[in-house]
């Protein structure tokens, strides 16, 4: 799939014949044919769309993100509507309420992000990392013992503070992490894992709106007004496995700096953001992993993208009742 950004303000995104025209200040600055592109991400409010180019992309199938300018915050993703999977969200408002049904899927879907962060701690080579995958395991045990949906949550979040806790000790010094927070994010790791969490938010709602579920219920994240609860329950076991391995790349490697980032909120002055340039350069980094082959358990290969799909497609199955359980990417 080839998604489309566009970041800069003062912008206008139109349709000419079968083409999309981006112009500003009635300057060309791309066309790109509408058969090149399968979802678009318009970030800030200087970026405007036209009618005749949303209908055009919604008839198409063709979906629309719009996020805040820095890209860390998702505002709405708009799409054509889900007219044909009835019989599958019916199913899922069904079972979502169900406690039981909701705890075996959740503790499938944490297993597997606790196995994939368990896997980028090994990968890093930091003497903290041994007793941290320590503690993992040990959530992962604990994990598969609970009997709600609270305790399930709870060993996710002692697994996420050990897993953080690892970073904090190989980033405090020079980039000031001292742990995961958002809203707004207060230092450049942060403002790097808040960024490409959104980006991973975008391909995680497509999938899900092209499998026919309803990105609202979830069971994992509680079910709340305008939270796409389900998305971030899929998104979990892809954090580690595209974001986080996106974001050590381009720190240890030295391809984005501290320079590459700005406080550019006035209102709130302690909200750390990456420059344009450097969020250009992480979406190519992103979309390099997206597009990059993993290997799956049948000793097949696919695209990382196409695997958020699969994955998707297996909480489908799940729904309808064709497969017992959630697997993990990583076994």
């Amino acid at each position: 799939m080839a998604t489309l950004y566009i970041q800069e303000q003062g912008t206008i995104v139109r349709k000419r014949d079968n083409q999309i025209i981006i112009t500003r200040n009635n300057d060309i600055l791309q066309a790109i044919p509408l058969n090149k592109v399968d979802r678009i991400v318009l970030m800030g409010r200087g970026v405007q769309i036209s009618t005749a180019l949303l209908v055009e992309l919604l008839q198409r199938g063709i979906p629309v993100m719009l996020t805040n300018q820095h890209g860390s915050r998702h505002y709405a993703t708009l799409s054509a509507g889900p007219s044909r999977f009835g019989a599958l969200r019916l199913r899922q408002s069904q079972l979502v309420v169900d406690p039981a049904w909701s705890l075996a899927l959740a503790k499938g879907i944490i297993t597997a992000k606790l196995t994939a962060q368990r896997m980028v701690l090994a990968s890093t080579g930091w003497a903290s990392a041994v007793g941290v995958i320590t503690q993992i395991d040990h959530a992962i045990r604990g994990l598969a013992g609970s009997t709600t949906l609270d305790m399930a949550r709870g060993f996710e979040g002692a697994a996420a503070a050990a897993y953080f806790g690892a970073w904090r000790s190989a980033f405090q010094q020079g980039w000031g992490f001292q742990g995961r927070a958002f809203y707004p994010p207060p230092d450049p790791i942060n403002a790097l894992l808040s960024f490409g969490y959104i980006l991973l938010l975008h391909d995680v709602l497509a999938a899900v709106q092209f499998t026919g579920l309803d990105p609202y219920l979830g069971v994992f994240h509680a079910i709340e007004a305008g939270r796409p609860s389900l998305a971030l329950d899929v998104m979990e076991e892809f954090r580690p496995l595209v974001v986080d391995r996106m974001v050590l790349d381009v720190i240890t490697t030295g391809a984005i700096t501290r320079s590459q980032f700005e406080r550019a909120n006035t209102k709130q002055p302690n909200a750390m953001y990456l420059t344009p340039d450097a969020r250009k350069l992480v979406v190519s980094r992103y979309e390099a992993l997206m597009k990059a082959p993993v290997r799956l358990a049948d000793g097949t290969q696919t695209a990382m993208r196409r695997v958020v799909l699969l994955q998707t497609q297996m909480v489908a199955r799940i729904v309808r009742g064709e497969q017992a359980s959630y697997e993990g990417v990583v076994r």
